[in-house]
């Protein structure tokens, strides 16, 4: 068993002990874990500046090791990675089909054309609704610029 596997089997018999405590217990063995963990996150953030200031290289270097990007991620001190383009388009897209479909309607993603532009298509009873532009810019294009702020212009086609 490697170093790091023991590392996570001895925290998860920490945790079903402390599961077994009664409230109190417990809400002190949380408040130890916070105090640490803040600890820690200020030690990492001066580790952080100072290696930035002498070798952002070797920084990004460390990043790459998933057991130290891990921490870095649990303390909030990087930025998780986005999902791609597409994926958040899609997202967006399944967050006002609800809405559509409650009138017959939908929306597919026709294109993206990078850098900043996506091509939509209003189908069923929405792609000949008098309110189809409200629809199209007060709920499409509002969602798809939510997930993704780097998209300027959504356009629909027929």
């Amino acid at each position: 068993m490697s170093d790091l596997e023991e590392l996570v089997t001895e925290i998860n018999r920490f945790e079903a002990i402390i599961s077994n405590w009664d409230e109190s217990q417990r809400s002190v063995a949380v408040g130890f874990k916070r105090a640490i963990e803040d600890l820690h996150k200020e030690a990492l953030t001066r580790l952080i500046k100072s290696v930035k200031q002498e070798s952002l290289p070797a920084l990004q270097n460390a990043v790459k090791d998933e057991v130290v990007y891990g921490v870095l991620l649990y303390h909030e001190l990087v930025k998780p990675p986005k999902p791609p383009l597409s994926q958040r388009v899609q997202a967006a897209l399944d967050g006002v089909r609800p809405g559509l479909q409650s009138h017959n309607g939908d929306v597919e993603l026709v294109a993206i054309k990078p850098p900043d532009t996506v091509e939509v298509r209003l189908i069923g009873t929405c792609s000949n609704c008098p309110a189809s532009t409200l629809t199209l810019s007060q709920g499409v294009e509002q969602a798809i610029k939510e997930y993704c702020p780097e998209i300027t212009t959504v356009i629909a086609v027929r």
